[in-house]
């Protein structure tokens, strides 16, 4: 945003020390530097102009530049006896650091330049093509001798803030100045207005039909579309805005000035009397005034006359009602829309206005009735306009700042100060807040602060007018001495073990495509961000396995095929938030090249890495087998189950899946740490047995679709009082063994803590495990 000195000063008087408060006290400062850098400029009346003797060009002229008659020597074609025109006399200093000096061009002696608009430093879109070949002349009167600088509303300085988002009242010379008072201590000075209307009535019947405008004003007047002055044109053109013709530009004036969008229409190419607001209907196409053919949704806010379609709400007006030199009656629009709907439609169709940025920012509901008292005002001054009588307008609701109760000790605590309330009542209110309760400090922001909703902005507030350079540099005492909480140890300590098992941890973004919320496993109903960047950061994940495989993939893609990814994040579903950990193995996990050996990722060692960390935190888990897990292999995927409840998967990924990342055989699991922030049982020490232990093995055949976890489970528990381990040690499918079945062999280790065991009771309890495994799973036992 440029600040211009010449339109700030309407509003306050402007220190010295401009720049210097600003970036203090603000807002940085990007630049602060004259609107123009030329020196020694003046108005010029050329009094003569005839040709050059010794040349088919030239000119020679007598110029009165005040207190003095200078004789120039001219090339310009459009030169003549007449003009007021800018001279830059001798020691003058142009753009480019151009110096002007005494000369003799062919013989003649020049005194000077008289200047085009090119030679100021002007940019070629902004020359009008009458003085695009040429020097340029005032068209009206103006004294010789005066500062053609000022002539040209470029006698000032330009202050150039670095914006951040939050700060959308600074978008205009009006907020800036309120934000400048305060921090001065005195007043803005608002400009009355004093325009008369004509008898004419304005009859112009406005209506609102959706709830995302929330107020629409209309005036009716009768114009003259000419050229604007050039103080107002260099306004704009500072502004970074082109200038087109006096009404537009008095639209996009007040737009920089009071930061009130505005849109004028040419009256007789409105087809009613009548303007409705509305939703566009879905697939509707318009034209906008950049002449593109746009496609709408329907939650775009259209301006129509009850019919078509005149102006897209809040973005840019439309190709069909375009202000023109044949424009005689406008109908002035002033309205208020919901920010986060500006910001979609400007979004989705990459249409960025000087307009919908101050929307999407917030505009103050006040204002827009302000911004269209000055703009009228302007264009009787300026566009000789008759103003009918009355503005139209509807309503839909009034805006409301939030309450915001202030804790004095916590202000303080956090500034390092020692305010009173009454210190801090006087600084809001220079701040322009509302106090709602001096007795528990309930205030309100001026309607203009969006940005303003809790505690901690009101306190930022408060820090930046009391200035940061005067808050003392003292220690803050320490009451609480730091540290990590228990789930916080827990997770580093996960952190460490998982490194320590030769695994690297990634970072991935949060926001992921569509085909990749739901490529896995979901908790809730999926989030999508309003506003996305991109269409493959369009949603907020709920499982770190995309992310992963995505990282895998960019490794292989790269000749590193032997990879081993973690990643401790959060994940997110509607109105929920949680800490995952995912693990995916591809490849060599482990190679040991001296002995010819190698470990390569399954899901037996997948597994054996999720018992060790699990291991780590004293917590058991178990394995249910679930054939319907998104995005994993039906018949290698399992729940994992602790304390009855499903805390994570585990699997290999589905085929097809790790096509889609053109890999093969990934498997990962992915377990939510909630379990963690669980109260830990304290561990305790139990000696080694001084019994001897006993071991025996058994092998059967059991169809292969029976889970081996509830096997072992059942071993287990059929001797609990006596089984120490129960180890599965081998598996078997093939040759002597039918279709559909496997063998097992499992090692059970026996032992009594009290007394050495007897083979008798091994014995025993070896025989009913059997039989136990006979009658639950129909095994055959094997010698």
């Amino acid at each position: 945003m440029n600040i211009l000195e010449n339109i700030l000063k309407q509003f306050i008087d402007i220190p010295s020390n401009l720049s210097e408060v600003t970036n203090k006290r603000i807002i940085e400062v990007d630049d602060y530097l004259p609107l123009n850098s030329s020196t020694n400029l003046v108005v010029g009346h050329v009094l003569t102009c005839v040709d050059h003797p010794n040349s088919d060009h030239l000119h020679i002229t007598t110029v009165d530049v005040g207190n003095e008659v200078l004789q120039i020597v001219c090339g310009a074609k459009n030169v003549d006896a007449g003009q007021y025109v800018i001279v830059a006399k001798i020691g003058a200093i142009l753009p480019g650091n151009f110096e002007i000096k005494k000369g003799t061009i062919r013989g003649v002696e020049s005194n000077g330049m008289i200047c085009s608009l090119k030679e100021l430093g002007f940019d070629e879109k902004n020359i009008p093509t009458k003085f695009a070949e040429g020097i340029f002349n005032f068209e009206e009167k103006v004294k010789p001798g005066d500062s053609a600088l000022k002539a040209l509303g470029l006698d000032s300085n330009k202050l150039v803030l670095g914006m951040t988002a939050n700060r959308g009242d600074l978008l205009s010379h009006l907020g800036f100045a309120y934000d400048l008072a305060a921090m001065l201590n005195t007043k803005v000075n608002l400009p009355k207005t004093t325009y008369k209307p004509i008898a004419k009535k304005n009859d112009i019947k406005v209506s609102i039909e959706n709830d995302t405008c929330i107020n629409y004003h209309a005036a009716v007047l009768e114009v003259t579309v000419k050229e604007s002055p050039w103080w107002l044109k260099n306004a704009l053109i500072q502004s970074d805005i082109r200038p087109i013709n006096n009404v537009v530009d008095i639209t996009n004036y007040i737009l920089v000035t009071y930061g009130t969008p505005l849109h004028a229409f040419d009256f007789n190419k409105v087809n009613s009397d009548k303007i409705v607001v509305r939703n566009a209907k879905q697939g509707e196409k318009v034209v906008t005034l950049d002449e593109q053919v746009r496609e709408l949704v329907d939650t775009d806010i259209l301006i129509t006359d009850g019919t078509r379609g005149i102006a897209l709400g809040g973005v840019m007006g439309l190709h069909n009602t375009v202000i023109d030199d044949q424009t005689t009656k406008i109908i002035l629009e002033a309205a208020l829309f919901d920010p986060a709907q500006i910001a979609q439609t400007s979004k989705r169709l990459g249409l960025k206005s000087d307009s919908s940025l101050r929307y999407e920012r917030g505009v103050e509901q006040e204002r827009v009735i302000l911004g269209m008292e000055q703009a009228i005002e302007l264009l009787v001054e300026l566009a000789d306009a008759k103003v009918y009588d009355g503005i139209s307008k509807a309503e839909i609701k009034t805006l409301k700042t939030p309450e915001i109760t202030l804790d004095l000790p916590k202000i303080n605590r956090e500034l390092g100060l020692n305010l009173s309330k009454e210190d801090v009542k006087s600084l809001l209110s220079r701040l322009n807040y509302t106090i709602k309760d001096e007795n528990k400090l309930t205030v309100s922001a001026p309607k203009y602060r969006y940005d303003i909703n809790i505690h901690a902005d009101v306190v930022e507030e408060i820090a930046r007018l009391y200035g940061y350079d005067e808050i003392p540099m003292i220690d803050l005492p320490v009451t609480n001495k730091g540290g990590l909480t228990p789930t916080q140890k827990r997770l580093r300590t996960l952190r460490h073990q998982l490194v320590e098992l030769g695994l690297n941890e990634v970072v991935n973004y949060s926001l992921v495509s569509e085909e990749n919320v739901n490529a896995f496993p979901q908790y809730g109903e999926t989030v999508q961000v309003l506003t996305p960047m991109s269409e493959d950061r369009k949603y907020l994940r709920e499982s770190l396995i995309g992310g992963l495989l995505e990282n895998v993939s960019y490794h292989d893609k790269r000749q590193m095929s032997d990879t081993a990814f973690f990643e401790m994040g959060h994940v997110f579903a509607k109105n929920d938030e949680r800490n995952h950990l995912a693990v995916a193995l591809h490849g060599k996990y482990l190679e040991l090249s001296f002995t010819k050996n190698e470990l390569v990722a399954d899901f037996f060692l997948l597994k054996g890495l999720l018992e060790k960390v699990m291991a780590r935190f004293n917590l058991s888990f178990e394995l249910e087998k679930a054939s319907d897990l998104k995005g994993l292999h039906p018949g290698i995927a399992a729940k994992i189950i602790v304390d009855s409840k499903a805390i994570g998967v585990i699997g290999k990924v589905h085929p097809s899946v790790a096509a889609s990342f053109d890999l093969e055989d990934v498997f990962v699991f992915e377990i939510d740490l909630e379990i963690l922030k669980v109260e830990q049982e304290t561990l305790s020490f139990e000696p080694v047995t001084r019994f001897p232990s006993i071991k025996r093995d058994i092998s059967f055949i059991i169809k292969n679709d029976i889970p081996v976890g509830n096997v072992l489970k059942l071993i287990k528990q059929t001797a609990r009082k006596l089984i120490t381990e129960v180890k599965l040690f081998d598996v078997y499918q093939g040759k002597n063994v039918e279709d559909g079945y496997q063998s097992l062999a499992v090692s059970i280790t026996f032992n009594n803590k009290e007394k050495t065991l007897e083979t008798e009771e091994v014995e025993k309890a070896l025989k009913s495990i059997k039989n136990r495994l006979g009658f639950e799973f129909n095994v055959k036992l094997r010698d």
